[in-house]
């Protein structure tokens, strides 16, 4: 069986059988994650047209109590330290796969609509993180849309941490903001988990000076 280098530099993270792997002549086990590691490689290129990757390894659901392997990916066009990830999950003759890589594609227009929002409301915003807890599958791929995603229609496990500058706060009553940030989400049809984080200033330090932090559920 012919395997790229970087098929057999995968195989041998995961598996000491290494004189199989470099000759070809894989063992069983090995030839079935062969096979899974290049259904997630399609997977991703089909999904994603507009751009590169390269899978970099592979935590087997074997041994574990997950019913899904999971498989790191780096994409050629995003640089970033930490690998994405593709869930993977045998149903039958095929493999149903899920990732996170969608996030993306939307996490910029998400956090711009959230500035928008919150600056209408006079909120002093000094940054938006924003995050999603799920993994979608194969029909959410790069067009997928981010108002529908912002608003719930596609459950993506929406997850915003939004910091403010209690310098520039004049009402300091920290849980009518709170209430605030809530009704004028919930006015744009906003749906998700929120984090409010309120921080001394602006070059506060996150961690340690922090005056308020609460969350919210959309």
């Amino acid at each position: 069986m012919d395997l790229t280098a970087s098929e057999k530099k995968v195989l041998n993270g995961i598996s000491f059988n290494t004189e199989e792997i470099e000759s070809g002549n894989l063992r069983e086990s090995d030839a079935a994650l062969l096979t899974e590691m290049r259904a997630v490689g399609k997977y991703l290129i089909e999904k994603y047209p507009n751009f590169h990757f390269e899978i970099t390894g592979c935590e087997p659901k074997s041994g574990t109590t997950r019913t899904y392997s999971e498989w790191y990916f780096k994409s050629a066009e995003i640089d970033r330290e930490s690998a994405f990830i593709a869930m993977s999950e045998e149903a039958g003759d095929y493999y149903k796969i899920r990732d996170a890589f969608f996030g993306q594609l939307i996490r910029e227009p998400i956090t711009e609509k959230l500035l928008s929002i919150l600056n209408n409301a006079n909120l002093p915003v000094l940054n938006i993180e924003v995050s999603f807890w799920e993994y979608l599958g194969e029909e959410y791929g790069e067009e997928i849309s981010p108002e529908k995603v912002l608003t719930g229609e596609i459950d993506a496990g929406n997850d915003f941490k939004i910091f403010l500058d209690d310098s520039k706060l004049v009402d300091k009553d920290y849980q009518a903001i709170m209430e605030k940030i809530k009704t004028c989400l919930q006015a744009n049809n906003i749906s998700g988990q929120v984090y409010l984080v309120i921080l001394s200033g602006e070059n506060a330090d996150a961690a340690r000076d922090r005056v308020f932090s609460d969350s919210i559920l959309l």
